[in-house]
């Protein structure tokens, strides 16, 4: 006879299933893919359009603040209905709502191409950013719903192509669709990969209906929603006045506490934040916020460094930073894997260790004139330690959610991964534009191209100085992920069983 916690637990089983007729790995990898070419979208959207933006002042004859908003706008979108996966995917399925996200993406996509003005396009993009904020979580809830607990790290390898493909398509497909075609171009070409994902998904992946379907949380999201994009506003709007930011920012944080308890005192919350009580969950996603606030915020310095200190251009930027891009996409391959036969302690806390080489390395040698073989160096060796931190951490974090856990948990990741990134590019632009004030007063950064060349090398050196203590910074907070790692007391090798579902009665609760 089931026990009331078993029953309970197939309640709130995942709404989504995988087709496994045939060999099941050949399915999981097939959703995987397909998985990833949804989240490819997402990223790709948000890198395509810098290149985007300076030829899109001259065509709409506007301030470059204001088309700024056709990346800020694309990103408080997303912000805006990440928390919402979970509950949706609970409602009607994670398949269903994530290929209504892909439908709504590809005509989005199409209403930008051929929107006929700026306040036109803003709205499009807008749309597309509600639509992208659906795509990673869910696509997230459906991959490692379809791969058994010892082999997410697999899955994870898959999911994680994006982290790579996106930061080097994008500003390369954005530049040749410019060049060769138009602005239109450059947002309809992402319409009919969302509608082969979509297909895709439709495929091989089925929507089961939940047992028992998750009520409306209305007031859970009036808290929420706005809670999110208010804090990702502060922390991400530049220009803006700071006692605006400072309002935003408390005025999230404020709506967010209250949703966190009204969360925990709910049996069908709109997110279970109850889940960052969880050790392992908890743990884990303290440990991606710590990293990617630093490693995301870090990548402004290396274009600042090529541009406004060395004077070269943006492709020059470019190719110093493929070689860090290919390592992320072999380090994510591989770690995976790793991930699955020895465990999270060994494979993070080696990507983590690396990143930590990898800053020292960096503030011990960059000079003004440091060779560009070494920057690439240094680009391989930060893309190999992200490569074995970020997906492997998120796949460790969900290794034993089930049901509207994982799609919960699924949600709870990427909106601390968004809103970390958030703050790590707004402090340490912070912390290198007042060190670069302090140490070459009089050297406008905006400017530094243009100032008379006998004060230019005087203040490149000190310039520098500011990147290097800024690096500092960042590989401070990376050391503290690097010391919460070594603290897990999760045993290492063979540790894929020590990931495995706890009981139903302890997943029902």
């Amino acid at each position: 006879m089931r026990t009331t916690t078993e029953t309970a637990a197939e309640g709130t089983r995942a709404a989504t299933t995988v087709r496994t007729a045939g060999r099941p790995r050949a399915a999981e990898t097939r959703v995987g893919l397909v998985v990833a070419l949804g989240g490819l979208l997402a990223v790709l959207d948000t890198t395509i359009v810098t290149v985007t933006i300076p030829e899109l002042t001259k065509v709409f004859e506007v301030p470059l603040a204001t088309t700024q908003w056709l990346s800020s706008g694309y990103t408080l979108a997303m912000v805006a209905t990440m928390p919402l996966a979970a509950w949706l995917a609970g409602r009607w399925g994670a398949s269903r709502v994530y290929v209504a996200a892909l439908l709504g993406f590809a005509v989005a996509s199409v209403g930008a191409g051929l929107a006929g003005g700026l306040p036109a396009l803003l709205a499009a993009r807008v749309v597309l950013g509600l639509a992208g904020g659906l795509i990673t979580p869910l696509g997230m809830t459906i991959a490692f719903a379809a791969a058994p607990p010892e082999r997410r790290g697999r899955m994870a390898s898959l999911v994680g192509l994006p982290l790579f493909l996106g930061p080097v398509l994008g500003p390369v497909l954005g530049g040749f669709l410019l060049e060769h075609f138009s602005w239109h171009a450059v947002f309809l070409v992402t319409a009919p990969p969302a509608l082969l994902a979509a297909a895709g998904v439709l495929r091989w992946a089925r929507t089961t209906a939940a047992d028992r379907k998750p009520r409306p949380d209305v007031a859970g999201a009036a808290l929420l929603v706005p809670g999110a994009v208010c804090t990702a506003y502060g922390i991400s709007a530049a220009g803006t006045p700071w006692p605006v930011r400072v309002l935003a920012v408390l005025a999230g944080l404020t709506l967010g506490a209250a949703f966190a308890r009204r969360s925990l005192g709910r049996a069908e919350p709109l997110l279970r934040i109850r889940l960052l009580r969880r050790p392992e969950f908890g743990r884990n996603a303290l440990g991606l916020g710590l990293y990617t606030a630093p490693y995301f915020g870090s990548m402004l310095l290396m274009p600042t460094y090529v541009q406004v200190v060395r004077g070269d251009s943006a492709l020059t930027t470019a190719l110093v930073m493929v070689p860090g891009a290919l390592a992320l996409g072999a380090s994510v391959q591989v770690a995976g894997r790793l991930l699955d036969r020895f465990g999270a302690k060994p494979v993070i806390g080696t990507g983590l260790t690396i990143s930590v080489v990898q800053g020292a390395i960096a503030i011990a040698v960059l000079r003004p004139d440091t060779p560009y073989v070494v920057l690439g160096a240094l680009a391989a060796l930060q893309g190999l330690g992200s490569g074995a931190v970020i997906m492997p951490t998120m796949a460790t974090a969900t290794r034993r959610l089930r049901g509207a856990d994982l799609a919960s948990g699924s949600a709870i990741l990427p909106l601390v991964s968004t809103l970390a990134n958030a703050l790590g590019t707004a402090t340490l632009t912070a912390v290198f534009t007042a060190l670069t004030a302090l140490l070459a007063p009089g050297a406008s950064l905006a400017e530094f191209g243009v100032i008379p060349v006998a004060d230019r090398m005087a203040a490149t050196a000190a310039v520098v100085d500011a990147q290097r203590l800024t690096t500092a910074v960042s590989l401070a907070v990376i050391l503290s992920a690097l010391v919460l790692r070594l603290r897990d007391r999760g045993r290492s090798p063979g540790a894929a069983t020590d990931d495995l579902p706890v009981t139903a009665g302890k997943e029902a609760r």
